[in-house]
C-alpha cells in the first residue's frame, strides 16, 4: 500500500472551540476549472475625503445629526440601530408570553433583547483601512475599545456616548469590523462596531461552554492557554490572536500589551493585502468575558480575536454552498499551507513593523 500523507486527501479537522467538525477538500479539487463571477482588485483609487460620507469629519448623517471636527476616533451610538434600549420600557415578558402562550413552548421559544449599537471611526482619512495606518493609529482604535469597555463594565458612561444604559441590559459586549465592499459593509469609512447586548450572543456563548468543560475535564487547565502553548511548540499554523497568559478582556491589558495587541492587528491586515495583492476584505471579532461575569465565566474566559476572509483567491469569493450550510463547513487549502503562505508574505512586506518588544503576545 503506498504511504500518504493526511494532508494529502480529504479529511475532517475537530474544532474543539465549537465541537464541531471542518471538511478539508481533497488536493484534486483545486484542479477544476472555474468560470464564475471574479471580483476586481480594490488596491488604491480611493480619495481621502468623500463630501458624500455619513461617517467623515464634520460631514451631515443620514439621520441630520453633523459630525463633530473629530481628529482620530469617533464614537457614536448607530442611527439605525439594530438594538434599542427603549423598547425595553415594553412589557418583555408579557410579548414573550405572547410568543410562547400555546402547547409548544418548548419549540417555539423566544425572547426580548434590549441593548445599544455603537460605530467607531477608526480615521478621518476616508481610504485608510487598517493597513494603511500607522501603529500608534491602531493602538488608538484599541484604546477606545478598551475605555468603552471599561465605561460599560463600571456602569459608568464615557462622554462620548449619549445617553445611559441600563445595566441589566449589560450582559455582553461584541466588537466586531465587516471590512470591506464584498462583505457588505454599509460604509467605505474605516470603522467598527460595538453592540451592548442584554444577552451572550451564541458564538461566544458556545466557546465559553466548550472551555469550561475543557477546564473541567483538563485538572483546571485552560483551553486556548494549552492551545497557544502547543502552536508555539510546533510552529505550524496560524489561526487565532491569542496572548500567551490568560487575559481575560480587554481592561486586564497593559499598556505594552495593548500596543502589541495593535502591533499584531496592523501586521496581520498587511500581510493579507499583500498575500491577495489587493486590500483585503475581512470580518473580524473580539471575544472576551462578559461585562457582568461570574466567579465561574471570569476564570474560563480568555481574550481573543477571529478574523476571516471572504476569498479563496485574489479574484475568488468564497460561498458558503449547499454542503457548507447544511452539510458542514470546508476548506479548500490546510491550515499548514496557508500559514506558509502568511509567512511568505510577512516576509516580503517593504513596510515591516518595528521590532516587539513584548512577550505576552503572540500571532
Amino acid at each position: 500500500m503506498t504511504s500518504i500523507k493526511l494532508n494529502d486527501i480529504s479529511h475532517r479537522r475537530f474544532n474543539p472551540f465549537t465541537n464541531s467538525w471542518v471538511l478539508l477538500a481533497s488536493l484534486n479539487k483545486n484542479n477544476r476549472p472555474r468560470q464564475g463571477r471574479k471580483e476586481a482588485s480594490a488596491f488604491g483609487g480611493r480619495q481621502a475625503h468623500d463630501p458624500q460620507c455619513y461617517l467623515y469629519p464634520g460631514n451631515q448623517r443620514a439621520n441630520g445629526v453633523r459630525n463633530p471636527n473629530y481628529a482620530d476616533t469617533f464614537l457614536f451610538e448607530n442611527d439605525y440601530s439594530t438594538m434599542r434600549m427603549d423598547e425595553g420600557r415594553c412589557d418583555t415578558k408579557a410579548c414573550e408570553k405572547h410568543l410562547l402562550r400555546d402547547t409548544a413552548a418548548d419549540l417555539m421559544r423566544a425572547e426580548a433583547v434590549i441593548g445599544r449599537c455603537y460605530v467607531l471611526t477608526y480615521s478621518v482619512n476616508h481610504h485608510h483601512g487598517v493597513s494603511n495606518m500607522t501603529c500608534q493609529q491602531v493602538l488608538g482604535v484599541v484604546e477606545a475599545w478598551t475605555e468603552t469597555s471599561t465605561s460599560m463594565k463600571c456602569h459608568e458612561m464615557d462622554s462620548r456616548l449619549e445617553s445611559s444604559l441600563d445595566i441589566a441590559s449589560r450582559r455582553y459586549m461584541q466588537i466586531f469590523d465587516n471590512n470591506g465592499e464584498i462583505v457588505g459593509c454599509s460604509n467605505a469609512h474605516p470603522y467598527s462596531q460595538i453592540w451592548i447586548t442584554s444577552s451572550i450572543p451564541d458564538e461566544p456563548q458556545l466557546e465559553h461552554s466548550q472551555m469550561n468543560k475543557y477546564h473541567d475535564e483538563h485538572h483546571g487547565r485552560h483551553m486556548l492557554q494549552d492551545y497557544v502553548e502547543l502552536e508555539i511548540e510546533r510552529e505550524e499554523r496560524i489561526i487565532l490572536l491569542l496572548p500567551k497568559r490568560q487575559i481575560r478582556g480587554l481592561v486586564d491589558l497593559n499598556t505594552t500589551e495593548r500596543l502589541e495587541f495593535a502591533r499584531a492587528i496592523l501586521q496581520i491586515a498587511r500581510i493579507y493585502d499583500n498575500l491577495f495583492g489587493t486590500t483585503w476584505p475581512y470580518i473580524s471579532a473580539i471575544h472576551q468575558a462578559p461585562l457582568d461575569a461570574t466567579e465561574a465565566e471570569l476564570k474560563t474566559s480568555y481574550l481573543h480575536a477571529h478574523f476571516s476572509s471572504p476569498l479563496l483567491s485574489p479574484s475568488i469569493k468564497k460561498f458558503f454552498g449547499g454542503y457548507e450550510l447544511y452539510g458542514e463547513p470546508t476548506r479548500e487549502i490546510t491550515p499548514e499551507f496557508t500559514a506558509a503562505c502568511l509567512r511568505h508574505s510577512a516576509a516580503q512586506l517593504t513596510v515591516p513593523l518595528q521590532d516587539s518588544t513584548a512577550t505576552d503576545v503572540r500571532i
